[in-house]
């Protein structure tokens, strides 16, 4: 019997990956709401709290590495669906968890299942297209993931007005569910067939597919600068509520309605990003980003240094930086994974992990600084989008103009 999929000419095509690309966002940011709940109900501090985003983020920075070659070796689809019944499961798990160890164990298994299906996404893209199309579609894909951080948190605070927490973690595993289903009934297997018998030893596969992606130049300096980026962005999200709910006082649903308005500057970023790469290079869309968001963190820091720090200019500052960020991010997960051959699946695990690897920890460092919390939050952002501006310097030096490499694929 035929099966009827999902072709990747059809805007729902890029819908769906950006939908399982937003999954770890989408498990991050809806928790955020309740993260006051979790120290009532838990009887601790709003920092250990927070170890809940940080051990997500510890999971699903090994979730890639692991299964990214698997990816490789026996197709994306088989990768995803185990990933999506395994987040659902441990989303599960956690609505019934009993003690925050247990939870913070959960919610790391979690992450290592949305690391297994969410990093699949930009693979996919790179099975499927080429040049300016496939950098197009990245962008896309990353408008539609940006949505997540748009709703969830108001999503979260939506559910905790019907239940508790709980209703969170079980609302995560329906989802889960639902994109299994979709990933399932939509998506046509896209691993590129090599030919020849496939090697016998996995372990093997990973060493050789992870040593020559370790390699490539090229790919080590947009994967960082996809890292740091990201970094600027999680300190914000790490922060966040500390800096709106305990330090300025604000309810958990103007709390959402504020994470919403900042989270809007992602999907700008993004859907200006696309637009813009039909006129402008890839290099000046890059450097534009990661200076923007360098200048826009240091005057965020200043701020709160002064004394400015109104919810207003915090909101402001953050959403210019997230434009930033939703031009950056794509723009160098393209570049990244222009030039990796048939290893595409193993570069874009590694690529999500040191992605998530700089998340947790500039989120750690959120949690563990001591001091006014905005100054704390803006430090983090600024450090992290300053190594993304010393790492564009870098890039000149050792790349020269990569971009005519790129679009060369």
């Amino acid at each position: 019997m035929s099966r009827h999929y999902i072709r990747s000419t059809s805007p729902f095509y890029i819908v769906m990956l950006g939908l399982l690309s937003a999954l770890p966002p989408l498990a991050i940011d809806i928790g955020l709401p309740a993260i006051p709940a979790l120290q009532d109900a838990f009887h601790i501090s709003i920092g250990e709290a927070t170890r809940t985003l940080t051990m997500f983020l510890l999971g699903f920075s090994v979730g890639p590495i692991l299964f990214g070659p698997l990816s490789d070796r026996y197709g994306r689809k088989p990768v995803l669906l185990f990933g999506l019944g395994l987040f659902s499961l441990a989303a599960f798990a956690c609505a019934y968890a009993d003690h925050i160890g247990t939870l913070l164990l959960v919610r790391l298994l979690q992450g290592v299942a949305a690391g297994a299906a969410a990093a699949l996404p930009a693979a996919i893209i790179r099975d499927v297209f080429s040049g300016h199309a496939a950098l197009t579609r990245q962008s896309y894909v990353a408008l539609v993931n940006a949505v997540a951080p748009l709703l969830a948190p108001l999503l979260g605070a939506a559910l905790l007005q019907l239940g508790s927490w709980r209703l969170i973690y079980q609302s995560l595993g329906g989802i889960g569910l639902v994109l299994l289903v979709l990933a399932a009934w939509g998506y046509q297997e896209s691993r590129p067939q090599t030919g020849g018998a496939p090697q016998r030893n996995v372990f093997r596969d990973a060493v050789h597919a992870y040593s020559q992606v370790l390699r490539n130049r090229h790919y080590l300096i947009h994967a960082a600068l996809l890292a740091a980026s990201f970094g600027t962005m999680f300190a914000y999200i790490t922060g966040s509520s500390a800096v709106f709910i305990d330090m300025l006082g604000v309810s958990s649903g103007v709390y959402g309605m504020l994470f919403a308005l900042t989270a809007a500057g992602t999907i700008i970023g993004a859907a200006a990003g696309g637009r813009l790469a039909r006129v402008w290079s890839a290099d000046h869309l890059l450097i534009g980003g990661v200076l923007g968001s360098g200048v826009i963190s240091l005057l965020l820091l200043l701020a709160s240094t002064l004394g400015l720090g109104s919810i207003a200019l915090i909101a402001a500052c953050v959403v210019l930086s997230n434009i930033c960020a939703g031009i950056v991010m794509p723009n160098a997960t393209h570049q990244a994974l222009a030039s990796v051959g048939n290893v595409a699946g193993s570069a874009a695990a590694l690529l999500r992990s040191m992605q998530m690897l700089a998340g947790a920890a500039a989120g750690a460092l959120v949690g563990v600084l001591a001091g006014n919390q905005l100054t704390v939050m803006a430090t983090v952002m600024t450090v992290a989008a300053l190594i993304g501006v010393a790492l564009i310097f870098v890039r000149q030096t050792l790349l020269g103009s990569p971009t005519s490499h790129a679009d060369a694929r």
